[in-house]
């Protein structure tokens, strides 16, 4: 069998990213033990055994220019979350303050990507800025319209703000992994809210929620497929990588075709998506499924504004708090007891996906 051949500069790239990544101290956070004597780990292990990859297909198309999306934006927030639609307003018009530098410009772009252009919507702080970016590509498709919406969350998010207003200040911005694993809670609730707002608005179908929630599924299991392999590498690995241990599990790999490792082993160097970042939009997606159920199936229209008031209060709360502060703050559980919830949830709904598609 051929010997597989991996270099220095991939050994010098693998050993950047775990650090820079800091991936050996999220392996330590995600092994750790909870309250209830299950590590993260093996709650993410609990979901992905209680579900299954579902059938769905790409987004409707719909066109749409920056004045038409601005307009969507618009209306969404002024019915859902009236107490930030001013506060959207100004971005999308490029007069808020944390999205315009210190010589007078603002940093709001909308562009319309070309056939292949694989760039992604975003909204950063990169380096030492003192200002926010809201760059959006779009391609005529429904779910450019979902993620402008789903990245005015993160610029109404009090976590990015309070990033630019420390960083104005002289105050030095300390993460981790605690409190970074909550960045996607706000932006997939939101991603929901606006699934409504669509069907209101007569864009959406019943058919296309289905569609939507089917691929979520699929997002939130590819991820923690990805947690699992970059696991099942860095506790076979010794640290630092050296170029013989690298080759080792390579060929170990091969030997035992174990492609889909192989694979994860060779994109570590270079892929943004790593374990802290994919942990982020599981955190999300199984947060935002109990918090829009709870919506739902709430008993009248008060109790729904009632949600709706205390998740814009929780925009403002999230550069204070952690993962089970969050669910609480939303939900008045910990992340362990919504996983359980969710996995105990997916049993059924699978049942269901299986009577319908197959």
């Amino acid at each position: 069998m051929k010997r597989v051949g991996i270099d220095k500069e991939i050994v010098r790239e693998i050993n950047e990213k775990c650090e820079g990544a800091h991936l050996y101290d999220f392996a330590e956070f995600l092994n750790s033990k909870r309250d209830e004597e299950k590590s993260l780990f093996e709650l993410l292990e609990q979901v992905k055994q209680k579900s299954s990859f579902a059938p769905c297909k790409k987004d409707k198309k719909i066109k749409f220019n920056e004045y038409l999306i601005a307009d969507y934006m618009n209306e969404f927030f002024t019915k859902y979350m009236p107490e930030k639609a001013s506060e959207v307003r100004q971005i999308l018009d490029r007069t808020h303050p944390y999205f315009i530098d210190s010589d007078g410009n603002p940093h709001v772009t909308f562009t319309r990507a070309r056939y292949g252009d694989n760039r992604t919507s975003h909204v950063g702080h990169f380096g030492k800025r003192s200002f926010l970016e809201f760059d959006v590509y779009y391609h005529d498709s429904v779910d450019d319209l979902r993620t402008t919406a789903h990245e005015l969350s993160h610029a109404l998010s009090s976590r990015n703000q309070r990033f630019i207003e420390n960083i104005r200040a002289g105050v030095e911005n300390i993460d981790n992994f605690e409190k970074d694993s909550i960045f996607e809670i706000e932006s997939l609730i939101t991603e929901k809210l606006f699934n409504r707002f669509l069907v209101g608005a007569g864009i959406y179908s019943s058919v296309d929620m289905e569609n939507y929630d089917r691929a979520q599924q699929n997002s939130l299991l590819n991820e923690i497929n990805l947690i699992e392999e970059e696991q099942a590498i860095l506790s076979a690995l010794p640290r630092p990588v050296t170029s013989e241990s690298l080759n080792d599990l390579a060929q170990n790999l091969q030997e035992n075709k174990q492609g889909e490792l192989l694979e994860r082993l060779k994109a570590m160097p270079t892929d943004k998506k790593d374990g802290p970042y994919m942990f982020r939009y599981v955190v999300g997606r199984i947060v935002s499924d109990q918090w829009i159920k709870r919506f739902e199936n709430a008993p009248d229209k008060q109790a729904r504004e009632e949600m709706l008031a205390n998740f814009q209060n929780y925009l403002d709360k999230t550069h204070e708090i952690g993962l089970d502060e969050a669910c609480g703050f939303l939900l008045g559980q910990n992340f362990s007891q919504l996983v359980e919830n969710y996995a105990k949830n997916q049993t059924n709904e699978q049942k269901t996906i299986k009577t319908r598609f197959f």
